[in-house]
């Protein structure tokens, strides 16, 4: 990829990632954060509280880290391939992926951690001891399944040697284990056989075609290639999550950030298995790529236009933004007939509506009592 495509495909992808934040009406999960979380996501949420009038006075911090999150890819990438250009490739890829899309423009965890991890490869790459240190306390911090990102690291230290990361990671670890009691990873109850549900999970982190790609990268690696600190975060992290998935549900956010950070290794995997070939065998190699590259992009489309969809569905409900924009417009009929006031089942969606200025009529009796 050329220079001049990359950054003007970087422009249009951040002014895109900013409209869509900022005009995408607040979800349910995001409504619940903002008004019952008490870690991180609270600050977050509220940081930029009333600067615009819009989603970004919630969302902002995040669209932050995912563009710093694009540099850090750019600079690990730096590390993996010595042509720039395929930098620059390797990145638009990831930015891309489904996963990174949303991850951007919706209340999170994800991102913040992909932040730490993407800094932590490069700090262990230049040998920095000390930031990677930093690293891993704020990891230990801010996430409840920073276990998974120690247990992947310790062992990868353990494998080379490395006696200082070995220690540091499993100091850390136990401190994530019994000090704060997985801090949010909760293991135990009846076996539920969740292992579909994750599978889609994952397709559509990744989209159908990367996701079979990404299997079979990190699977060549463990048989045949040299296998780095991020094949052991990102593979150790995912067979963690089938492995869990087999007995309960897991949540995506614990996990994704530690896997999707190894796009890198497929595009390691795909030039090596393009290079070793003749160019007149290389054609369907090329082909492959650029339609899985197509995917991607009709993928980001469907995210960045919508709300289009709405046009074309008789039945609204079916779209999968539905629970973002019902509440919306349910407050804007509200308005329209001048009531403040509506009460629905779901506590999610009472929050929407509170975000939007309307209260719950049961909360409004009880407040009028009280006065």
């Amino acid at each position: 990829m050329k220079q001049t495509f990359f950054y003007t495909f970087i422009l249009l992808y951040m002014s895109a990632l900013l409209y869509l934040a900022s005009t995408l009406p607040i979800g349910p999960n995001e409504a619940t954060v903002y008004y019952t979380d008490q870690d991180i996501l609270y600050t977050l949420t509220h940081f930029a509280n009333g600067w615009f009038g819009n989603g970004l006075d919630f969302r902002l911090p995040f669209v932050f880290f995912a563009f710093v999150n694009s540099i850090l890819f750019f600079i690990m990438t730096r590390l993996y391939f010595t042509d720039i250009e395929t930098s620059y490739l390797a990145t638009a890829v990831f930015l891309l992926l489904p996963g990174i899309i949303t991850s951007a423009i919706l209340v999170n965890i994800a991102v913040v951690v992909m932040t730490l991890v993407l800094a932590f490869i490069t700090f262990y790459e230049k040998k920095m001891l000390l930031l990677q240190a930093i690293t891993m306390l704020l990891l230990l911090l801010i996430h409840g399944a920073s276990i998974i990102f120690f247990v992947s690291v310790g062992i990868f230290a353990l494998m080379e040697r490395n006696r200082k990361l070995f220690i540091l990671s499993s100091i850390l670890g136990i401190v994530s284990l019994f000090y704060f009691n997985f801090n949010g990873l909760e293991i135990g109850g009846k076996p539920q056989g969740e292992f579909m549900e994750l599978f889609s999970l994952y397709v559509g982190l990744f989209s159908p075609l990367v996701f079979l790609y990404f299997f079979y990268a990190l699977y060549r690696i463990w048989l045949r290639e040299k296998k780095d600190i991020l094949w052991y975060i990102s593979f150790s992290s995912f067979i963690f999550s089938i492995i869990l998935s087999l007995r309960q549900q897991v949540i995506m956010t614990d996990f994704a950030p530690y896997v999707i950070v190894s796009v890198v290794l497929m595009i390691v995997i795909y030039h090596q298995t393009l290079h070793v070939r003749l160019p007149q065998f290389q054609i369907w190699y090329r082909r492959g790529f650029y339609m899985v590259l197509s995917t991607l992009v009709m993928s980001a489309m469907v995210i960045f236009f919508h709300k289009s969809f709405f046009y074309i569905l008789e039945d609204k409900s079916k779209h999968f933004a539905y629970r973002f924009y019902e509440p919306y417009w349910k407050v804007i009929e509200l308005h329209e007939i001048e009531k403040n006031c509506y009460t629905v089942p779901s506590r999610k969606e009472q929050y929407q509506l509170k975000y939007h200025g309307i209260v719950s009529c049961e909360d409004l009796t009880v407040s009028n009592i009280h006065k």
